[in-house]
């Protein structure tokens, strides 16, 4: 039987699906077939809902899927209900992580015949046998359906043993055209779960549900590891088959959650000689000094770290992050030590975080001093503790539009902040060089004393310039040997001019052939 399942990344980084390649690798090997419409005008024009309904036609599937994300449900719903208007009987499945977060919206749609709750691996395939067999099952885990008008809703199935599931398929993407927007980026996943229960993210709702449908004990369950054999089978496949690939992000949520396995996994890398330089996700609670020198030997390049926010209180009362400003210290420094470029994701407009706040985040990048850090505006997903929490402040009519998570916030703040917000958004790495003790600092100081004295009115006249300015004023200090940090790779990230400089150096003497300009958010 063939499923096509559409994926959308509309106005968002374009890469593959780690979820999407298990289903795809599950029904490859029991004689199923994907056929995958990845949606991205990044390198093909979205479709309409009459070229979608007619490549459906051309090519008969038996099914139709959606895997979505939150920003994506709009336009999902939109191409459902085309497709239930022009073929009423065929079957239509949804999943991802929008379903598991708010599956009663979802399912109380009526758009989507099968509502996906949960990891789908083997979910899928059943669903994809029994209809195959002419059944309509409406007992299958992890499924939320009707009968009539009757409601149906399955517990979930446990999590599924990543050590039976089938070698990961990518093949169903367009690896040439994704390699070339990610140049050469591979994210690529060695575990699932996180163990941590931070507000925006959507991990412990995953748990609760689990445990709540009986189908796992703890938080422990969700912990899983891919047999690290197994991993270094699938990056040389990887390469061999994708030569594009240069670098490898290891995107699992916290890839150094344990020593241990740190040190396994590198051992292994080296000695399967898979020789890609490497990006993985670390922890500031498990980071330390043997996990940065077992990752430098290796060959990773850079460790990312979720920073958030400088504030104890808003990371203790909003987020639920508990850790110390020390501890978040010594992880950086753990990777300097080792000569690891380390990177920060950091957080603002979170909700109840006052501008003292918001500048306390400000001061502990100065004092860090990471090779390169990437902001955001938070963004309430449905389904999190995080919407729960500032579910008082959210612009519904904001939210609806929001597209991504950098370009504003969907919180009513009020004219004043949501300026210096604004201010933020466009030129954060201004008012980090400024609380700096580098040589640089006296400058930004005064730039930023500059556009904090515009009203909007001003500033919204000014800012594409003064952007522009930070790539000219850049250029001059670098040949100074003035370190600060500069927006470059991304529109949301400063990168240490020292960093580039070094960059410049080594490409030019061909020992690297080009800059390490990964992000999310490429431009």
């Amino acid at each position: 039987m063939k499923i096509l399942m559409i994926y959308p990344q509309i106005d968002a980084p374009l890469g593959t699906n780690h979820g999407i390649a298990s289903l795809a690798g599950v029904l490859h090997a029991k004689g199923h077939e994907m056929d995958l419409m990845h949606v991205s005008e990044k390198y093909k024009p979205v479709p309409s809902s009459e070229e979608l309904i007619d490549y459906i036609r051309e090519t008969e599937p038996g099914l139709v899927g959606f895997s979505v994300m939150s920003q994506q449900y709009d336009w999902v719903v939109e191409q459902s209900k085309a497709i239930r208007q022009a073929m009423p009987e065929l079957v239509q499945t949804i999943g991802g992580v929008h379903c598991t977060m708010v599956p009663d919206d979802v399912h109380k749609s009526k758009l989507f015949d099968y509502v996906c709750v949960g990891e789908g691996d083997w979910a899928l395939l059943e669903l994809m046998e029994a209809l195959e067999k002419g059944e309509q099952p409406h007992t299958l885990a992890n499924f939320r359906s009707w009968m009539g008008s009757v409601p149906v809703s399955n517990p979930v199935a446990p999590f599924p043993n990543l050590d039976n599931l089938p070698p990961l398929d990518y093949d169903v993407f367009d690896m040439k055209a994704v390699m070339k927007e990610t140049r050469g980026w591979m994210g690529i996943l060695t575990s699932r779960g996180c163990p941590y229960k931070c507000t925006y993210c959507f991990n412990i709702e995953i748990v609760d549900q689990y445990i709540e449908d009986g189908a796992a004990k703890n938080v422990k369950d969700f912990l899983r590891h891919f047999p690290v054999d197994v991993m270094m089978k699938d990056l040389k496949k990887l390469v061999k088959e994708n030569p594009e690939i240069n670098t490898f992000i290891f995107d699992d949520d916290l890839f150094t959650l344990n020593t241990n396995y740190v040190v396994e996994f590198c051992e292994a890398y080296k000695k399967h000689k898979v020789n890609v330089p490497f990006v993985v996700n670390g922890h500031v609670n498990c980071f330390d000094v043997v996990a940065a020198k077992a990752l430098k030997e290796a060959g990773c390049i850079i460790v990312k770290f979720g920073l958030e926010s400088g504030c104890p209180r808003v990371r203790r009362e909003v987020l639920k992050r508990y850790m110390k400003n020390e501890q978040i210290e010594h992880s950086f420094y753990s990777a300097h030590a080792y000569d690891l470029h380390s990177s920060a994701f950091i957080m603002f407009g979170l909700p109840y975080e006052s501008r003292e706040e918001i500048m306390e985040t400000i001061h502990l990048c100065a004092k860090v001093k990471m090779g390169r850090f990437r902001w955001a505006l938070f963004f309430p997903f449905k389904g999190t503790a995080g919407y729960e929490i500032a579910k008082p402040l959210i612009d519904e009519s904001k939210i609806a539009g929001q597209g991504n998570y950098f370009d504003g916030s969907c919180l009513k703040f009020g004219e004043e902040h949501d300026l210096f917000l604004d201010k933020l958004a466009k030129l954060c790495n201004w008012y980090v060089n400024a609380e700096t003790d580098w040589e640089s600092a006296p400058i930004y100081q005064r730039l930023v004393k500059k556009i904090e004295a515009m009203d909007r009115e001003t500033w919204l006249r000014e800012y594409k310039d003064l952007v522009a300015y930070d790539r000219d004023l850049s250029e001059q200090l670098i040949s100074e040997d003035k370190i600060h940090y500069t927006i470059r790779y991304s529109n949301v990230m400063g990168v240490r001019s020292d960093y580039i400089k070094q960059e410049r150096e080594q490409m030019a003497a061909g020992k690297k052939a080009e800059a390490v300009a990964y992000t999310l958010d490429q431009s």
